[in-house]
Formats: structure tokens, C-alpha cells, sequence
């Protein structure tokens, strides 16, 4: 404590009250001239940090933008290409299709009779020609005038209809020129020859309706 009184007693001697006041003076201007340093810091970096953001956020809105431009482009050009799909689709089925389906069930219909001519399980092989050659009869009757147009519209799907068709034949054929088969029994014409005649018919059908368009293949 002595110390500390000696000490503080020499520097009030050393310094007048006007030393003091100037070293006051000069500790007041530093410490303003820090603060102006400090605050003007602040602000350059703040300044710079929102420019950054700021750029920022203008390039991510301006991806934003062509990203969504992008996309409108895209559903502009797929719902124009899903109309065109629809009205091709449309066409194909009053052009095409309902103007033969009344030739589709006939053809269907017809060998469905085919049950009528089948008598004895041992049938003469005049007989057996004639029903193979009434079926193929159907056959040309229904690609003339329905398989033959959609030729020209879709290849490819045409070629899958008229594959079914021709499986059909073969199938029948088969069955009638068998010895083995008791064909005039209904189960045995049935399993052989009647659920072909259907399974041909409901596939066809079906590759009617789930028909998209024309095929790429």
C-alpha cells in the first residue's frame, strides 16, 4: 500500500493536470479512431458477405428458373405428343377396328361350328380336309379384310395378331388329323379344339384393347 501511494504521488508529480488532460485527449482520439477502424470493418465485411449471398441466391434462382422453364418445354412437347398418340389411337379404332369386328366374331363363330361336322371319332380323311380347308378359308377371309389393312397402318402389330391366328390353325389342324383323338367325345374337343377357339379369341381381343400405338419393333 505504501508502494502504491509513493508511486501513484511520483506520477502526480511528473505529470501537470495538463499532461494529463492532453494524455486523456490523445487516449479518447485512439480509441475513436479504433472504433471508426472496427466499425468500418464490420461493414466492408458485411457488405461483402451479402453481396456473396446475394449472388448466390440470384444464380440459384436463376437455375430455378430454367430448370422450371425446362421442364414446362418438356410437358408442353409430351402432352402434344400424347394428344397426336390419342388422336391416332382413336382413328385406329374407328378406321380399323369397329369396322371389323363384326368379321372378327363371324370368323370366331364359324369355328366354333366346326363341333357340328365332327360326328365319329374316326372321321374320313375327306372329311378332315374339308374342315382344314374351311378353316383356312376363315382364315384368308378374315386377313383379307382385316389383317391385310392393319398391315399398312402397324406392321409389327398386325404381325402379332396374325401369329395368334396361325398358331390357332395349326392347332385345330393338329387335332383333326390326329388318330389318337376321339374328337366327337366333347371333353376330348374341348380341350383340344373348343378352349384353343376361345383362348385365341380373348387374346386377341386383348391385344386389341391394350393397344397403345404403332410399335417400335
Amino acid at each position: 500500500m505504501f508502494f502504491l501511494q509513493v508511486t501513484t504521488t511520483k506520477l502526480s508529480n511528473t505529470f501537470s493536470a495538463s499532461d494529463w488532460s492532453a494524455i486523456g485527449a490523445v487516449a479518447q482520439a485512439i480509441i475513436a479512431i479504433v472504433n471508426v477502424c472496427l466499425a468500418s470493418y464490420i461493414f466492408i465485411y458485411q457488405r461483402r458477405h451479402n453481396n456473396t449471398t446475394d449472388e448466390h441466391i440470384i444464380a440459384t434462382n436463376k437455375q430455378n428458373i430454367e430448370h422450371s422453364a425446362q421442364l414446362n418445354k418438356e410437358l408442353i412437347k409430351n402432352n402434344a405428343q400424347l394428344n397426336e398418340q390419342n388422336i391416332k389411337l382413336q382413328w385406329f379404332k374407328e378406321l380399323i377396328v369397329q369396322p371389323n369386328i363384326e368379321a372378327i366374331n363371324s370368323f370366331y363363330a364359324n369355328l366354333y361350328r366346326i363341333k357340328e361336322k365332327i360326328v365319329t371319332s374316326d372321321l374320313p380323311t375327306e372329311a378332315k380336309e374339308d374342315i382344314n380347308n374351311f378353316i383356312k378359308a376363315e382364315l384368308t377371309t378374315l386377313r383379307k379384310s382385316f389383317i391385310d389393312t392393319l398391315l399398312m397402318v402397324d406392321k409389327s402389330f398386325a404381325d402379332q395378331l396374325l401369329q395368334n391366328l396361325d398358331n390357332l390353325i395349326d392347332d385345330i389342324t393338329n387335332a383333326i388329323f390326329s388318330d389318337e383323338l376321339k374328337l366327337n367325345v366333347p371333353t376330348v374337343y374341348e380341350k383340344f379344339i373348343g378352349s384353343k377357339i376361345s383362348y385365341s379369341r380373348n387374346s386377341l381381343l386383348a391385344q386389341l384393347y391394350n393397344y397403345k400405338g404403332i410399335s417400335n419393333t
